[in-house]
C-alpha cells in the first residue's frame, strides 16, 4: 500500500505523476493517531525518501519564518 492509498483524509498534492501528502505534525500526528501500521509504514517511507532528496530544511524554514514575521511587523503600526 502505497502512502497516498492509505486511509488518510487530509490534503493531498497532485505533483504531476505523483500525489503527495504534506508532511508536517498534523500528518504525522494523525497517522500516529491512526494506529494503522500500513499507514505509519507508508508515511515513514515518504519521510525517508523527503529527507534523501531535500535533506534537513529547518535553516531554510527559519529564513522563510523570519521574512514573514518581517512582513507582518511592517504593515502593523
Amino acid at each position: 500500500m502505497s502512502a497516498d492509498e492509505t486511509s488518510y483524509t487530509g490534503p493531498i498534492i497532485d505533483h504531476g505523476h505523483h500525489r503527495i501528502r504534506p508532511l508536517y505534525a498534523v500528518t504525522i500526528h494523525h497517522c500516529v493517531a491512526s494506529g494503522n501500521l500500513e499507514e505509519m509504514k507508508a508515511l515513514a517511507e515518504v519521510a525517508q525518501w523527503f529527507l534523501a532528496a531535500e535533506g534537513d530544511i529547518s535553516k531554510e524554514l527559519a529564513a522563510l519564518q523570519a521574512e514573514i514575521a518581517k512582513l507582518e511587523a511592517g504593515t502593523q503600526g
